[in-house]
Protein backbone atom coordinates (compact mmCIF):
# COMPACT_ATOMS: atom_id res chain seq x y z
CA UNK A 1 0.00 0.00 0.00
CA UNK A 2 2.33 2.67 1.25
CA UNK A 3 5.21 1.41 -2.01
CA UNK A 4 1.49 2.02 -4.57
CA UNK A 5 1.25 5.78 -2.80
CA UNK A 6 4.76 6.61 -2.88
CA UNK A 7 4.78 5.42 -6.85
CA UNK A 8 1.25 7.25 -7.43
CA UNK A 9 2.90 10.38 -5.87
CA UNK A 10 6.14 10.51 -7.61
CA UNK A 11 4.63 10.07 -11.06
CA UNK A 12 2.08 12.78 -10.13
CA UNK A 13 4.77 14.52 -9.45
CA UNK A 14 7.44 13.81 -12.48
CA UNK A 15 4.39 14.71 -14.98
CA UNK A 16 3.94 18.23 -12.51
CA UNK A 17 7.59 18.90 -13.35
CA UNK A 18 7.58 17.67 -17.18
CA UNK A 19 5.08 20.37 -17.04
CA UNK A 20 6.92 22.99 -15.80
CA UNK A 21 9.84 22.59 -17.53
CA UNK A 22 7.45 22.39 -20.85
CA UNK A 23 6.19 25.85 -20.14
CA UNK A 24 9.67 27.02 -19.12
CA UNK A 25 11.23 25.70 -22.34
CA UNK A 26 8.55 27.07 -24.56
CA UNK A 27 8.69 30.40 -22.41
CA UNK A 28 12.41 30.45 -23.26
CA UNK A 29 11.58 29.47 -26.61
CA UNK A 30 9.71 32.38 -27.13
CA UNK A 31 11.19 34.96 -24.99
CA UNK A 32 14.62 34.61 -27.62
CA UNK A 33 12.30 34.81 -30.57
CA UNK A 34 10.53 37.80 -29.23
CA UNK A 35 13.78 39.42 -28.76
CA UNK A 36 15.49 38.49 -31.66
CA UNK A 37 12.46 39.51 -33.72
CA UNK A 38 12.44 42.56 -31.89
CA UNK A 39 16.28 43.52 -31.91
CA UNK A 40 16.03 43.28 -36.04
CA UNK A 41 12.56 45.53 -35.71
CA UNK A 42 14.64 48.18 -33.59
CA UNK A 43 16.97 48.91 -36.64
CA UNK A 44 15.44 47.71 -39.82
CA UNK A 45 13.58 50.54 -40.92
CA UNK A 46 16.40 52.64 -40.14
CA UNK A 47 19.28 50.71 -41.83
CA UNK A 48 16.73 50.51 -44.87
CA UNK A 49 16.38 54.29 -45.36
CA UNK A 50 20.10 54.54 -44.75
CA UNK A 51 20.87 52.18 -47.86
CA UNK A 52 18.70 53.81 -50.22
CA UNK A 53 19.85 57.06 -49.08
CA UNK A 54 23.12 55.59 -50.17
CA UNK A 55 21.91 55.13 -53.80
CA UNK A 56 21.82 59.27 -53.88
CA UNK A 57 25.40 59.78 -53.83
CA UNK A 58 25.99 57.13 -56.23
CA UNK A 59 23.30 58.54 -58.63
CA UNK A 60 24.95 61.96 -58.43
CA UNK A 61 28.17 61.04 -59.57
CA UNK A 62 26.73 58.87 -62.31
CA UNK A 63 24.86 62.19 -63.33
CA UNK A 64 27.52 64.28 -62.92
CA UNK A 65 29.73 62.37 -65.02
CA UNK A 66 26.85 62.12 -67.91
CA UNK A 67 26.24 65.82 -67.66
CA UNK A 68 30.35 66.68 -68.06
CA UNK A 69 31.14 64.63 -70.74
CA UNK A 70 27.33 64.62 -73.02
CA UNK A 71 25.70 67.82 -71.51
CA UNK A 72 21.81 67.60 -71.68
CA UNK A 73 19.21 69.04 -70.28
CA UNK A 74 17.72 65.72 -69.03
CA UNK A 75 20.66 65.55 -66.72
CA UNK A 76 20.09 68.66 -65.21
CA UNK A 77 16.13 67.38 -63.98
CA UNK A 78 17.80 64.46 -62.77
CA UNK A 79 20.23 66.48 -61.16
CA UNK A 80 16.97 69.01 -59.69
CA UNK A 81 15.22 65.55 -58.81
CA UNK A 82 18.35 64.66 -56.59
CA UNK A 83 18.23 68.10 -54.80
CA UNK A 84 14.94 67.88 -53.64
CA UNK A 85 14.87 64.06 -52.72
CA UNK A 86 18.21 64.42 -50.94
CA UNK A 87 16.69 66.95 -48.10
CA UNK A 88 13.85 64.54 -47.36
CA UNK A 89 15.88 61.41 -46.78
CA UNK A 90 18.41 63.43 -44.84
CA UNK A 91 15.44 64.66 -42.47
CA UNK A 92 13.61 61.22 -41.99
CA UNK A 93 17.17 59.79 -40.71
CA UNK A 94 17.39 62.63 -38.30
CA UNK A 95 13.85 61.71 -37.24
CA UNK A 96 14.49 57.90 -36.67
CA UNK A 97 17.89 58.31 -35.44
CA UNK A 98 16.68 60.86 -32.59
CA UNK A 99 13.73 58.34 -31.72
CA UNK A 100 16.22 54.99 -31.52
CA UNK A 101 18.12 54.25 -28.17
CA UNK A 102 21.36 55.13 -30.15
CA UNK A 103 23.55 57.51 -27.91
CA UNK A 104 23.52 61.34 -29.63
CA UNK A 105 27.08 61.56 -29.34
CA UNK A 106 27.63 58.41 -31.62
CA UNK A 107 25.68 60.09 -34.33
CA UNK A 108 26.09 63.64 -34.05
CA UNK A 109 29.21 64.28 -36.13
CA UNK A 110 27.40 62.64 -39.05
CA UNK A 111 24.16 64.53 -38.65
CA UNK A 112 26.67 67.82 -38.52
CA UNK A 113 28.17 66.63 -42.12
CA UNK A 114 24.66 65.78 -43.64
CA UNK A 115 23.32 69.87 -42.46
CA UNK A 116 26.32 71.07 -43.95
CA UNK A 117 25.42 68.63 -47.61
CA UNK A 118 22.13 70.60 -47.26
CA UNK A 119 23.46 73.77 -46.58
CA UNK A 120 25.74 73.74 -50.44
CA UNK A 121 22.10 72.33 -51.83
CA UNK A 122 21.12 75.43 -52.65
CA UNK A 123 24.17 76.49 -54.15
CA UNK A 124 23.85 73.66 -56.53
CA UNK A 125 20.03 74.17 -57.64
CA UNK A 126 20.93 77.94 -58.74
CA UNK A 127 24.21 76.89 -60.52
CA UNK A 128 21.41 73.98 -62.19
CA UNK A 129 19.02 76.37 -62.81
CA UNK A 130 21.59 79.25 -64.45
CA UNK A 131 22.22 76.45 -66.65
CA UNK A 132 19.19 75.57 -67.58
CA UNK A 133 18.17 79.02 -68.17
CA UNK A 134 21.82 80.44 -69.85
CA UNK A 135 22.77 76.90 -71.57
CA UNK A 136 25.59 75.30 -70.13
CA UNK A 137 28.89 76.30 -70.82
CA UNK A 138 32.74 75.22 -69.50
CA UNK A 139 32.68 77.52 -66.74
CA UNK A 140 29.17 76.07 -65.40
CA UNK A 141 29.78 73.15 -66.40
CA UNK A 142 33.38 73.04 -63.97
CA UNK A 143 30.99 75.14 -61.00
CA UNK A 144 28.13 72.37 -61.16
CA UNK A 145 30.85 69.44 -60.99
CA UNK A 146 32.47 71.47 -57.64
CA UNK A 147 29.44 71.83 -56.04
CA UNK A 148 28.30 68.19 -57.40
CA UNK A 149 31.62 66.33 -56.27
CA UNK A 150 31.41 68.04 -52.91
CA UNK A 151 27.96 67.14 -51.94
CA UNK A 152 28.78 63.81 -53.31
CA UNK A 153 31.73 62.93 -50.94
CA UNK A 154 29.95 64.48 -47.79
CA UNK A 155 26.69 62.32 -48.36
CA UNK A 156 28.75 58.56 -49.30
CA UNK A 157 30.84 59.39 -46.03
CA UNK A 158 28.15 60.30 -44.10
CA UNK A 159 25.85 57.73 -45.03
CA UNK A 160 29.33 55.26 -44.46
CA UNK A 161 29.87 55.82 -41.24
CA UNK A 162 25.88 56.19 -40.69
CA UNK A 163 25.68 52.15 -41.88
CA UNK A 164 28.51 50.85 -40.00
CA UNK A 165 27.34 52.64 -36.64
CA UNK A 166 24.10 51.13 -36.86
CA UNK A 167 25.34 47.39 -37.72
CA UNK A 168 27.45 47.70 -35.20
CA UNK A 169 24.60 48.80 -32.99
CA UNK A 170 22.55 46.54 -34.07
CA UNK A 171 25.03 43.20 -33.04
CA UNK A 172 26.01 44.70 -29.80
CA UNK A 173 22.23 44.95 -29.19
CA UNK A 174 21.75 41.28 -30.26
CA UNK A 175 24.74 40.21 -28.02
CA UNK A 176 23.13 41.82 -25.72
CA UNK A 177 19.71 40.41 -25.85
CA UNK A 178 21.49 36.74 -26.54
CA UNK A 179 22.78 37.40 -22.89
CA UNK A 180 20.03 38.26 -21.30
CA UNK A 181 17.73 35.27 -22.82
CA UNK A 182 20.88 32.84 -21.41
CA UNK A 183 20.41 34.73 -17.92
CA UNK A 184 16.55 34.37 -18.48
CA UNK A 185 17.18 30.54 -19.29
CA UNK A 186 19.64 30.30 -16.46
CA UNK A 187 17.28 32.03 -13.93
CA UNK A 188 14.76 29.30 -15.22
CA UNK A 189 16.93 26.38 -15.16
CA UNK A 190 17.40 27.42 -11.57
CA UNK A 191 13.61 28.02 -11.06
CA UNK A 192 13.20 23.95 -12.03
CA UNK A 193 15.98 22.60 -9.68
CA UNK A 194 14.54 24.66 -6.94
CA UNK A 195 10.86 23.34 -8.05
CA UNK A 196 12.87 19.49 -8.19
CA UNK A 197 13.91 19.89 -5.05
CA UNK A 198 10.44 21.14 -3.27
CA UNK A 199 8.98 18.79 -5.13
CA UNK A 200 11.97 15.84 -3.99
CA UNK A 201 11.65 17.00 -0.47
CA UNK A 202 7.33 16.56 -0.92
CA UNK A 203 8.02 13.15 -1.93
CA UNK A 204 10.29 12.50 1.20
CA UNK A 205 8.01 14.16 3.53
CA UNK A 206 5.01 12.02 1.66
CA UNK A 207 7.16 9.13 1.87
CA UNK A 208 8.25 10.00 5.88
CA UNK A 209 4.20 10.28 6.73
CA UNK A 210 3.51 7.16 5.22
CA UNK A 211 5.79 4.93 7.06
CA UNK A 212 5.29 6.73 10.15
CA UNK A 213 1.17 6.06 9.29
CA UNK A 214 1.89 2.39 8.48
CA UNK A 215 4.32 2.21 11.73
CA UNK A 216 1.12 3.42 13.73
CA UNK A 217 -0.96 0.74 11.85
CA UNK A 218 1.36 -2.03 11.95
CA UNK A 219 2.81 -4.55 13.72
CA UNK A 220 6.63 -4.37 13.30
CA UNK A 221 7.16 -8.13 13.81
CA UNK A 222 4.92 -10.24 11.72
CA UNK A 223 4.44 -6.98 9.29
CA UNK A 224 0.53 -7.80 9.64
CA UNK A 225 -1.81 -4.95 10.58
CA UNK A 226 -2.51 -4.12 14.34
CA UNK A 227 -5.50 -3.35 16.47
CA UNK A 228 -5.53 0.10 15.72
CA UNK A 229 -5.48 -0.80 11.78
CA UNK A 230 -8.11 -3.85 11.93
CA UNK A 231 -10.47 -1.29 13.97
CA UNK A 232 -10.34 1.30 11.24
CA UNK A 233 -10.74 -1.64 8.55
CA UNK A 234 -14.10 -2.70 10.98
CA UNK A 235 -15.03 0.69 10.93
CA UNK A 236 -15.51 0.60 6.82
CA UNK A 237 -16.90 -3.04 7.13
CA UNK A 238 -19.68 -1.74 9.59
CA UNK A 239 -20.52 1.03 7.32
CA UNK A 240 -20.79 -1.02 3.75
CA UNK A 241 -22.93 -3.57 5.74
CA UNK A 242 -25.38 -1.06 7.06
CA UNK A 243 -25.43 0.09 3.38
CA UNK A 244 -25.75 -3.01 1.56
CA UNK A 245 -26.61 -5.36 4.26
CA UNK A 246 -24.03 -7.51 3.40
CA UNK A 247 -22.55 -10.21 6.25
CA UNK A 248 -19.15 -9.48 8.28
CA UNK A 249 -17.60 -12.16 10.10
CA UNK A 250 -15.15 -11.74 12.84
CA UNK A 251 -12.14 -14.21 13.93
CA UNK A 252 -10.13 -14.01 16.73
CA UNK A 253 -7.55 -17.11 17.16
CA UNK A 254 -4.60 -17.09 19.78
CA UNK A 255 -1.79 -19.90 19.26
CA UNK A 256 -1.95 -22.49 22.02
CA UNK A 257 0.59 -22.96 25.21
CA UNK A 258 2.71 -20.79 23.27
CA UNK A 259 4.42 -19.39 26.33
CA UNK A 260 5.96 -22.76 26.77
CA UNK A 261 7.54 -22.49 23.18
CA UNK A 262 8.91 -18.77 24.52
CA UNK A 263 10.41 -20.43 27.84
CA UNK A 264 11.83 -23.47 26.08
CA UNK A 265 13.91 -21.91 22.97
CA UNK A 266 13.74 -18.50 23.89
CA UNK A 267 12.07 -15.41 22.27
CA UNK A 268 13.92 -15.23 18.71
CA UNK A 269 12.17 -18.68 17.92
CA UNK A 270 9.56 -17.71 19.29
CA UNK A 271 9.07 -14.46 17.35
CA UNK A 272 9.92 -16.90 14.30
CA UNK A 273 6.87 -18.46 15.17
CA UNK A 274 4.90 -15.85 15.57
CA UNK A 275 6.14 -14.73 11.83
CA UNK A 276 5.50 -17.89 10.33
CA UNK A 277 1.91 -18.11 11.65
CA UNK A 278 1.17 -14.97 10.01
CA UNK A 279 2.23 -15.95 7.05
CA UNK A 280 0.27 -18.80 7.17
CA UNK A 281 -3.05 -16.46 7.65
CA UNK A 282 -2.54 -14.18 4.84
CA UNK A 283 -2.35 -18.12 2.17
CA UNK A 284 -5.34 -18.87 3.38
CA UNK A 285 -7.32 -16.01 3.72
CA UNK A 286 -9.34 -13.98 0.70
CA UNK A 287 -7.73 -10.94 -0.80
CA UNK A 288 -10.60 -9.16 1.23
CA UNK A 289 -10.12 -10.20 4.17
CA UNK A 290 -8.02 -8.64 6.76
CA UNK A 291 -5.69 -10.13 9.31
CA UNK A 292 -4.04 -8.28 12.49
CA UNK A 293 -1.90 -9.10 15.08
CA UNK A 294 -3.61 -8.16 18.55
CA UNK A 295 -1.07 -8.18 20.47
CA UNK A 296 1.48 -11.37 21.77
CA UNK A 297 0.29 -14.65 20.22
CA UNK A 298 -3.49 -13.42 19.51
CA UNK A 299 -4.33 -12.88 15.92
CA UNK A 300 -7.44 -11.95 14.40
CA UNK A 301 -9.56 -12.03 10.92
CA UNK A 302 -11.74 -9.57 9.74
CA UNK A 303 -14.26 -11.01 6.50
CA UNK A 304 -16.10 -9.03 5.13
CA UNK A 305 -18.84 -10.11 2.85
CA UNK A 306 -18.35 -13.42 4.79
CA UNK A 307 -21.21 -15.09 6.89
CA UNK A 308 -20.58 -17.80 9.34
CA UNK A 309 -20.88 -20.67 7.47
CA UNK A 310 -17.58 -19.47 5.07
CA UNK A 311 -15.64 -18.38 8.40
CA UNK A 312 -16.36 -21.93 9.97
CA UNK A 313 -14.71 -23.21 6.77
CA UNK A 314 -12.19 -20.85 6.87
CA UNK A 315 -11.21 -21.33 10.85
CA UNK A 316 -11.07 -25.44 9.58
CA UNK A 317 -8.16 -24.60 6.94
CA UNK A 318 -6.05 -22.46 9.17
CA UNK A 319 -6.81 -25.29 12.21
CA UNK A 320 -5.24 -27.65 9.38
CA UNK A 321 -2.82 -25.39 8.27
CA UNK A 322 -1.49 -24.95 11.70
CA UNK A 323 -0.85 -28.28 12.88
CA UNK A 324 1.17 -29.44 10.05
CA UNK A 325 3.50 -26.10 10.18
CA UNK A 326 7.17 -27.01 10.63
CA UNK A 327 8.25 -24.64 13.47
CA UNK A 328 12.04 -23.27 13.15
CA UNK A 329 14.98 -24.84 14.39
CA UNK A 330 15.30 -26.24 17.59
CA UNK A 331 11.85 -26.20 18.10
CA UNK A 332 10.74 -28.68 14.89
CA UNK A 333 9.75 -31.90 17.05
CA UNK A 334 7.13 -29.03 18.52
CA UNK A 335 3.52 -28.91 17.08
CA UNK A 336 1.70 -26.18 17.20
CA UNK A 337 -2.35 -25.56 17.27
CA UNK A 338 -4.67 -23.01 17.51
CA UNK A 339 -7.80 -22.17 19.51
CA UNK A 340 -10.24 -19.87 17.13
CA UNK A 341 -13.55 -17.81 17.87
CA UNK A 342 -15.91 -16.94 14.97
CA UNK A 343 -19.12 -15.01 15.33
CA UNK A 344 -20.79 -12.99 12.58
CA UNK A 345 -21.68 -9.61 13.08
CA UNK A 346 -25.68 -9.22 14.38
CA UNK A 347 -27.13 -6.47 16.00
CA UNK A 348 -24.10 -5.10 16.73
CA UNK A 349 -23.08 -1.69 15.45
CA UNK A 350 -19.14 -1.34 16.71
CA UNK A 351 -16.26 -3.25 16.68
CA UNK A 352 -15.82 -3.36 20.40
CA UNK A 353 -19.09 -5.49 20.94
CA UNK A 354 -18.16 -7.64 18.14
CA UNK A 355 -14.86 -8.30 19.51
CA UNK A 356 -16.24 -9.37 22.70
CA UNK A 357 -18.17 -12.24 21.05
CA UNK A 358 -15.68 -13.75 19.63
CA UNK A 359 -13.48 -13.60 22.88
CA UNK A 360 -15.42 -15.47 25.09
CA UNK A 361 -15.86 -18.17 22.08
CA UNK A 362 -12.34 -18.05 21.54
CA UNK A 363 -12.28 -18.45 25.98
CA UNK A 364 -14.60 -21.18 25.59
CA UNK A 365 -12.52 -23.14 22.80
CA UNK A 366 -9.35 -23.09 25.07
CA UNK A 367 -11.49 -24.39 27.96
CA UNK A 368 -12.90 -27.17 26.15
CA UNK A 369 -9.41 -27.74 25.29
CA UNK A 370 -7.69 -26.27 22.46
CA UNK A 371 -6.68 -26.47 18.74
CA UNK A 372 -10.58 -26.23 17.78
CA UNK A 373 -12.81 -23.32 16.60
CA UNK A 374 -15.84 -22.48 18.56
CA UNK A 375 -18.57 -20.43 16.41
CA UNK A 376 -22.13 -19.25 17.29
CA UNK A 377 -23.63 -17.11 19.53
CA UNK A 378 -21.81 -15.87 22.98
CA UNK A 379 -23.42 -14.09 25.52
CA UNK A 380 -23.70 -14.13 29.54
CA UNK A 381 -25.10 -16.83 30.81
CA UNK A 382 -28.04 -16.96 33.37
CA UNK A 383 -25.75 -17.68 36.39
CA UNK A 384 -23.36 -14.73 35.63
CA UNK A 385 -20.27 -16.94 36.39
CA UNK A 386 -19.41 -17.75 32.32
CA UNK A 387 -19.93 -18.24 29.04
CA UNK A 388 -23.24 -19.73 27.08
CA UNK A 389 -21.87 -20.89 23.85
CA UNK A 390 -24.87 -21.79 20.83
CA UNK A 391 -23.06 -23.00 18.55
CA UNK A 392 -24.48 -23.62 14.71
CA UNK A 393 -24.51 -27.37 13.32
CA UNK A 394 -21.26 -28.26 11.75
CA UNK A 395 -19.17 -26.33 14.16
CA UNK A 396 -15.90 -27.96 14.14
CA UNK A 397 -14.53 -29.06 17.59
CA UNK A 398 -11.38 -31.07 17.71
CA UNK A 399 -9.89 -33.46 20.31
CA UNK A 400 -6.66 -33.02 21.91
CA UNK A 401 -4.00 -35.00 20.27
CA UNK A 402 -2.76 -36.73 22.92
CA UNK A 403 -1.20 -33.15 24.89
CA UNK A 404 -2.41 -31.89 27.91
CA UNK A 405 -4.15 -29.12 28.29
CA UNK A 406 -5.43 -26.41 31.06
Amino acid sequence: MRAASSRGLGVRLVLAFSLIAMLCALAIAYYVTQARQQVGADYTALVTDVVRAQQDPAAMRLTLDSLIDRPDRIHLEQLNDLLWRIPRRIEGIRLQLRRSELAPASYDELLDELAQVESRLPALEAAIDAAAEEGLDARGGEAILALGLDIEEGLAWAYSELNELLHRASAEQRQLMERLALAVAVLLLLLLVAIAAVMRMLFHLHRQRETMRLQSRTDDLTSLGNRRWLREAAGEAFERRRRHGSPLSLMLLDLDHFKRINDAYGHPIGDAVLVAFARILERQVRRVDRVARMGGEEFAILMPDSDLAGAEALAERILRATRAMPLPGPAAEHRLTVSIGVVEAEEERSFDRLYSRADQLLYRAKADGRDRAVAGHAAPSPAGGGVAVHQDAGVAQHACDGESRR
